[in-house]
């Protein structure tokens, strides 16, 4: 029995509920086959039933997910009010420990995978209660909701107009009867759920069941139980899937946009889901698959085998056991050379078109992911990355959207945690590497959440690896450096060679360099009064990277194909391949 809603409204969202389930169906099982061919036939045994030789969908994701997620961004908090200002910087400090916390970084990849496939959806919230799911008291949380799990009104037109959402999850049975709100026979009355948590409610596959088989056994007992978000009632309802049995009922005093975030890429005009990335791609992955493994068995089934006439079998045997170079008595005919099958040049030639096809439909995926030449010279292909970025700006946008409003509720919460005390460390002004730390709790607090401005570094969440960070020295330096360097001397400035040397040395972990190249003190060497020899060579020009002059890789597979239909190529485009 609902404390706030009547039987009426109970039984009617419980059926609305079941009926948006059965209309998600056909979603859930497209994601299902698309993870089959992600993870190809040698990841688990109810993998994909024929091979995927060629991956072009892994490769796609993975690609993207570098680009939009590398690591999780820092946000930067403002504030219009000068008096707030100190406070705005801790709260700031504050909420950047938030990811490390409850490893950030990793959910958002995963989220973005989960928009890339489908429809990404995350929990964000408070753990309210004793340790449950994971979940300290008092820690806020940011958890993957999969598609299988999660549901909302299908009914609606619009996400705005939604009138319900949720997602179902598996606590165990133990410690749903310690925070359900029900009587203490009712909680005797409470029985777990022996259906395994990789099946539906109805049976239906999820994508847990491709690794996992449904007879496996439990250490500990779970229940199948739902919360649904009613952004109307303000209210969310927790409720056991296969009783209807509302355990708890919470007034929702979180942010007003509710605990689900949603992350989706390409909106469909007059339809509540988005179409996924990989619903576009997987076409084109399977028609590859499907040729290549057709030419993999034409090269499986040719043959090559040499004929032999007349009766002389002694003859026969002879050659057939000699060794190569070796001399032997053979007084028959000279055999020929019988051949049948092999690869037909028009399938290689139709592949190779739809290889191109599905790096071209993933947004240059070749120039993207970095993995060949595009062009003849560097700068070219830095043009080419370029505008091949420039398709990821879009769903860029919209990753760094959704990011932020999941750091605008963890903000929320970190404010109006009454628990939690934090001791941050503040840098000095003007001397960043002194820090001092710093209380921050609920009295440290001043205004509202409101006052505060949030903004989320896009920057901080590309890659900074030790070798981006390298790829970033050297750009700066033949871009702004070198070809500035008259004028940085000119004005008084020097370039110190044996930092940009250190760092060399740092970002590549290789030591040994300053043992190959090292520096007298000042004095021992006389000043030529001459610009450097090394900065003169690279001054005022643009740097050529030793790239052999030739044809690109689409540019090859451009002439294969024309040559497998029977086109003459020119020498110079034999010449190259």
């Amino acid at each position: 029995m609902s404390k706030h809603l009547s039987e009426k409204s109970v039984s009617r969202l419980f059926d609305s509920i079941d009926d948006s389930q059965k209309e998600l169906e056909f979603i859930r099982e497209e994601r299902i086959k698309a993870i089959k061919q992600f993870t190809g036939r040698h990841y688990a045994t109810n993998g994909p039933d024929k091979r995927v030789p060629v991956n072009f969908l892994k490769l796609a994701v993975d690609i993207y997910t570098r680009s939009l997620a590398a690591r999780a961004p820092r946000v930067m908090i403002t504030t219009k009010n000068r008096e707030l200002q100190p406070v705005a910087a801790n709260l700031e400090l504050a909420v950047n420990e938030i990811p490390n916390e409850i490893g950030l970084t990793e959910t958002f990849r995963r989220w973005v995978v989960e928009a890339l496939f489908t429809l990404g959806v995350v929990k964000v919230g408070l753990s309210t209660t004793s340790e449950v799911l994971g979940h300290a008291y008092g820690e806020p949380f940011v958890d993957i909701v999969t598609v299988d799990d999660y549901f909302l009104d299908m009914s609606a037109k619009d996400m705005d107009d939604i009138q319900f959402e949720g997602n179902d999850y598996w606590p165990t049975y133990d410690g749903l009867k310690q925070w359900a709100e029900l009587t203490k026979r009712e909680k005797e009355d409470l029985k777990p759920d022996y259906n395994s948590p990789h099946l539906g409610s109805g049976g239906q596959k999820r994508a847990e069941s491709i690794a996992v088989s449904r007879s496996i056994m439990e250490y500990k007992p779970r229940v199948h139980t739902r919360d649904v978000w009613l952004p109307d009632d303000g209210l969310i309802v927790t409720y056991i899937v296969n009783s209807k049995k509302i355990v708890k009922e919470t007034k929702w005093t979180g942010p007003g946009n509710g605990p689900y975030h949603k992350l989706a890429y390409s909106h469909v005009p007059g339809n509540l889901l988005p179409v996924s990335n990989v619903a576009i791609w997987m076409d084109l992955h399977e028609l590859g698959n499907a040729l290549f493994r057709k030419i993999a068995d034409q090269a499986d089934s040719q043959k090559s085998v040499l004929g032999f006439t007349g009766e002389d079998e002694d003859a026969v045997n002879a050659f057939k056991n000699a060794n190569d170079g070796e001399g032997i008595r053979y007084g028959g005919q000279q055999p020929q050379r019988l051949e049948a099958g092999g690869v037909d040049a028009k399938t290689l030639a139709f592949y190779l078109q739809v290889k191109e096809l599905s790096s071209y439909f993933a947004g240059n995926i070749d120039s993207l992911g970095g993995l060949a030449v595009q062009s003849e010279t560097l700068g070219q292909d830095r043009l080419i990355s370029q505008s091949a970025s420039a398709l990821l700006r879009d769903m860029s946008d919209k990753t760094i959207s959704a990011i932020e409003g999941v750091f605008k509720d963890l903000c929320y919460y970190e404010w109006n945690d009454p628990v939690t005390v934090r001791m941050l460390e503040k840098a000095m002004p003007g001397f960043p590497e002194l820090k001092v730390p710093v209380k921050w709790d609920q009295d440290a607090r001043k205004g509202s959440i409101e006052d505060y401005d949030l903004r989320v570094d896009v920057y901080s969440m590309a890659d900074n690896s030790l070798t981006v960070k390298m790829q970033k020295l050297a750009l700066i330096l033949e871009r702004y450096i070198f070809p500035l360097a008259p004028e940085i001397r000119a004005q008084g400035g020097q370039i110190d060679i044996q930092v940009i040397l250190d760092l060399i040395a740092k970002y590549n972990d290789f030591d040994e360099l300053r043992d190959i190249v090292f520096f007298m003190e000042p004095g021992q060497l006389e000043s030529s009064g001459q610009e450097s020899e090394i900065i003169k060579g690279v001054s005022g020009a643009e740097q050529q990277d030793g790239r052999q002059k030739g044809p690109t890789p689409s540019g090859k597979s451009d002439i294969l194909q024309r040559m497998l239909l029977g086109d003459s190529p020119q020498q110079a485009e034999s010449g190259v391949l």
